[in-house]
């Protein structure tokens, strides 16, 4: 039995289904934050289509081959060319979101420590009446011959954005 889920081309992006009946979409699409070496970032998400109270009990827990699909796809995403990168904003609609960046860093310390960068920021957002963080990964290959220019790209964008806010 294939330790991956077949991944397959679908309309919202990427998709798959677990071994327990649930599906799964990968979206990647180009970044509106475009490097000054060019245009290899990617927003990068996945979630599953269908939500976790309207599960079986059966289809709930752990599945480490979501893990090794997620990880295949983006090293072959890596592998198409040694510039391309990844920017991943955990979800905070229902404010799970440090309980999916423990799991994404998790993930990176499992899967590949070796062979990527992950450039962490987290940014505060306040309002009247609401305190959200926000956890944001950049993901890279250590050979990407831009990563020194793309670090600074990355903290330069983080600066601006924490900037835009207090105005």
């Amino acid at each position: 039995m294939s330790s991956l889920y077949k991944i397959e081309k679908s309309e919202q992006g990427y998709s798959f289904v677990t071994d327990k009946g649930i599906p799964y979409v990968i979206l990647l699409e180009k970044s509106s934050l475009t490097p000054p070496y060019g245009d290899f970032l990617y927003d990068f998400s996945f979630f599953s289509v269908l939500p976790k109270e309207n599960r079986t009990r059966e289809q709930n827990g752990f599945d480490p081959k979501i893990c090794d699909t997620i990880v295949k796809f983006l090293e072959e995403l890596f592998n198409e060319d040694k510039r391309n990168s990844i920017i991943f904003i955990c979800d905070s609609v229902d404010r799970k979101e440090h309980f999916r960046k423990k799991l994404f860093n998790k993930w990176y310390e499992e899967c590949s420590l070796d062979k990527f960068e992950k450039l962490d920021f987290t940014l505060l957002n306040e309002g009247e009446g609401y305190f959200i963080t926000i956890y944001i990964s950049i993901v890279t290959q250590k050979v990407n011959p831009h990563l020194e220019e793309l670090k600074e790209f990355a903290e330069s964008n983080m600066e601006e954005f924490e900037a835009s806010k207090l105005e």
